[in-house]
This record gives C-alpha cells, structure tokens and sequence, in this order.
C-alpha cells in the first residue's frame, strides 16, 4: 500500500468548522495553550479582546526557544506527532491547532523557521520570523456571549508555566493532594499506531472554586466536567476521544477508585452517597480501610445489616441505637466489597433475637431444683397465674441460669422462661409493692408476644397497653388472684 496518497481527500473547512463548533469556542485557547505548553516555554501569553461587529483576533504567545518543530505541521492534518512517543505531552494527533484554523476568517503562524498566512486567497509562506517562540494570530467571528464563555474557561486552566490571559496572569493553584498511581494513557508503537498502556503516573486534587464543577484534567487543560468532589490533574496524557472532550467510562472509573482511595478520609457526610463515591466504593480496586471509612460516613460506627433470617434481631438493633442498612441501600457491587471486608455484619449476630429452643441452639442450662428457693418458687407461681389471667392459656414457666445466654427471659408456645443468673436472685426478693414494680413490667412486656412479635410496631405497644388494662381489672375484681404476692416468704 503507497505510504503518501495525496490528493486522496479534499477538507471542507467550512464543514468542518461546524461540527467542531459544538465542542464549545473554549477548545480554540486550550488547543494552542497545550501546543505552547507542550514546547518547553516559561512564559505563554494570550490576548482575546472583546469582539467588536462579532469579530475579534485570537493572538497565543511563546517563548519556546525551538519554536516550530516543523512548520508544515502548521497546516497538515494527522501528520506524524513527535508527542505519540512521549506520555507526558498532550497531542498525539497533530490536529488542534487545525482545528483552530477551521474556525478562523484569517490566520497566520510565525515560528523562528518562518511563518505561514492563511486568508481569502490560500496559504501563502512568509520570511516573517521570530527569535523565539511562536506566535498564533487569527480572526474569530465569535459572539460576545462565545467570548464571555471562553473568558470564564480559561481562568479554569491549571498552568504549568507563567500564562497570561488579556494581560492579567492566570493564577497558579495549590492541590489538596498528589498522590501516584498507575493508570491508562497511549502511547505510540514502533510502528507509530497509539497503543494503550498502564503507567505509573502523578495525580494532583485541587478544591474546585466557588463557580467551578468537579473537572477532570490532563496536565492542567480541562478535558470533561465530572460533577465529582474536586478536579483531578492526570499528569500523562489522557486517552481521549478524537475531540480531545471525553474520556472513556473505563477510564473515569480508573481514576475515581483512585482518588477516592486517596481521598476518602477529607470527604463530607453529605458527599458519601454520591454517584462517583458509590460507583468507586463497588469497584474490587477500593482499599479496605477506604470502603470502611465510606460506610462510617453514610451509616455511622453503629450499624448492622438487615438479616431476613431474624427479622427479630433487626428490630433489637434498632432499639439499641443501631442503623439497620437495607438490601435497597447498596448496589450489588457495594454489598460485594461489604462482604468481602466484614464492613457490617448481619442483624443476627449482633443483636441476635432470644431463639433457646431452635435446632441448632445450645439447650439452656436450666436452674437446679436445688438452687430454687421460696422466693424464686413464689415468682414462679405469680408468673403462672398471671400468664392465665392475661393471656387464657395455662402458662408454663422454666427457670434458666445460663450466664451464656444474654437475655433475662422470652416467651412463646405458652412457655415463659426467666433466666435467673441475668435477673440475680434480688430481684426475687422485696416488699409486695417492690415486687410488683419490678415483675408487672416484666411479666406483661413478655406475655404481649402471646399474640405480637417483635418489640417496635404499633401493635405491639396497643397489646402492652391492653394487657396492663385487663391486669388492672383483674386486680380490681378479685384481689385474692395476687394475695402471695402481697406476703412474700421470710428467707
């Protein structure tokens, strides 16, 4: 296949400049502002007046001491980039300040190896020069609002060098962090074909100003807005689309998982559950101690997960102040890394509801007969008693004293069991008022699992509630029913 096939296409620069238009005017600064940047130059200057009639002159200024490397790539699309070769260069396509010509009324480039025009006419060679540096001059028909808008863009640059815009110096920016990492970037082959490859690279995090949105950069040049927590400064070049506007997703993500494993700790409560937070929290390359800190934020220190296996234990977390996360909380990919790193543990092994009786379960070492004493055996029989009159069952109580079953009693099946090493044998002892006091609330918190479970819902208050009636009643009624109570044995 011949390597040189000129004259095989004509560019329609009218066309051209209409598809590029949609980018947004900004790209005609950023364009020739990186070429500058990319030549070693200390200094860049650029003017833009106000347009006056809708025309105005774009002028961008140098000091690179080579100037021009060749200056038919001023005018030659696509040709042979010496930057494919470099990493930490922007261009790769040689096609950005053409670009910017597309869009031009008249132009001109002057290098120190001479310059070339372009007006009405065509592209003309000029024995204009410079000592050093280079200089871009073109005729803009522009809007003012196209100029406003480009004049806010370009305060938005991170530069490297000094850079002057209209007279006045672009200020430099101070990151929040630097950080390495490696990432994506292209670089070309033997053969001068763009090939993607890792490497290792610097990331710089800036605190977006007041009337900027979260941006992403490559080495101090806006590339797409992110609407993420800050701007991040990718310091190689950046795999962009054609238009040098976009990134792909792979690559976005990439750089989110790894800002965010270096930024996790400076984030906001407010700032957890955003979309960036949580897409790079699901990524498998988020660090532990990273994912931690995100899930402290959105669900606090306290925090279980919901167990559909013990409905009861997620109703015990959260009147013990824990946060109970929901299946709907986390995506798939969240609910990974929280298992993968223990983030939160199930409801059930936490908190987990009183279940002596389950299959698995450890029986319950049950209190001796021999440990029993008048006052445990008096409770027993109020508890017996008052279990009929409340729920019209005959109730059967157990005594426990297992100091490795954390709860003081449950009920269910018409059985109440009490776990005398929780309650301590005081507790079976005192007056008749301060027994009643101290076994009532008990008693009816337990009988009202008769007909409800669970301890949050409305219906189980309205039974506590309904069962103190009915007790009061009773009481009213027949006085006697509570008369051992009210004599408590001498020990």
């Amino acid at each position: 296949m011949p390597r040189n096939r000129a004259g095989w296409l004509d560019v329609d620069l009218v066309g051209l400049g209409k598809v590029l238009a949609r980018r947004g005017k900004e790209f005609l600064v950023y364009e020739l502002v990186q070429n500058a940047w990319d030549e070693k130059c200390t200094q860049v200057d650029i003017s833009l007046p106000r347009p006056q009639g809708g025309l105005t002159r774009l002028t961008v200024t140098d000091d690179a001491p080579g100037g021009f490397k060749k200056l038919t790539h001023a005018f030659t699309l696509f040709a042979e980039s010496y930057k494919k070769t470099h990493a930490t260069q922007r261009g790769a396509f040689n096609a950005g300040d053409k670009f910017v010509l597309a869009l031009c009324e008249q132009a001109s480039v002057i290098s120190t190896k001479g310059g070339v025009l372009f007006d009405v006419k065509g592209r003309h060679r000029t024995r204009k020069r410079t000592k050093q540096g280079s200089q871009f001059s073109g005729l803009l028909k522009i809007s003012v609002t196209d100029w406003e808008r480009i004049c806010k863009a370009v305060h938005q640059l991170i530069p490297p060098v000094k850079t002057i815009f209209n007279g006045q110096v672009i200020p430099t920016r101070e990151p929040l962090h630097q950080f390495e990492c490696v990432l994506p970037t292209v670089i070309a082959d033997e053969s001068g074909i763009l090939r993607k490859k890792m490497r290792r690279t610097e990331v710089r995090v800036y605190e977006p100003r007041q009337d900027e949105s979260a941006t992403l950069y490559e080495m101090g040049l806006p590339v797409v807005g992110t609407g993420d927590t800050w701007h991040v400064d990718i310091q190689q070049k950046v795999p962009l689309n054609m238009e040098r506007d976009n990134v792909v997703p792979s690559f976005l993500q990439a750089v989110r998982v790894a800002v965010l494993n270096q930024m996790a700790g400076l984030l906001q409560e407010s700032e957890a559950s955003t979309t960036w937070v949580r897409q790079a929290a699901g990524d498998e390359r988020i660090e532990q101690d990273c994912f931690t800190k995100i899930i402290n934020l959105r669900f606090g220190n306290k925090r279980v997960t919901y167990d559909p296996s013990d409905v009861e234990a997620n109703l015990i977390a959260t009147s013990k102040g824990y946060v109970v996360i929901g299946s709907a909380a986390l995506s798939a990919e969240e609910w990974e890394n929280v298992r993968r790193f223990k983030t939160s543990l199930p409801a059930g092994q936490v908190t987990p509801s009183p279940r002596p009786f389950s299959p698995d379960g450890r029986p319950l070492r049950l209190l001796a007969d021999i440990e029993k004493d008048a006052f445990i055996t008096q409770f027993q029989s109020f508890a017996e008693m008052l279990g009929r009159e409340l729920t019209g069952r005959t109730v059967t109580v157990v005594l426990a004293d297992d100091p490795g079953w954390r709860f003081e009693g449950c009920y269910g099946a018409s059985q109440l069991t009490i776990n005398v090493y929780s309650k301590g044998k005081d507790w079976f002892r005192g007056s008749s008022p301060d027994l009643l006091e101290k076994w009532i609330p008990f008693l009816v918190h337990e009988f009202a699992h008769h007909k409800v479970h669970g301890h949050l819902t409305e219906k189980y208050h309205l039974e506590c509630c309904r069962l103190a009636g009915v007790l009061a009643r009773r009481m009213h009624e027949d006085p006697s029913l509570f008369a051992e109570c009210l004599h408590p044995p001498v020990s």
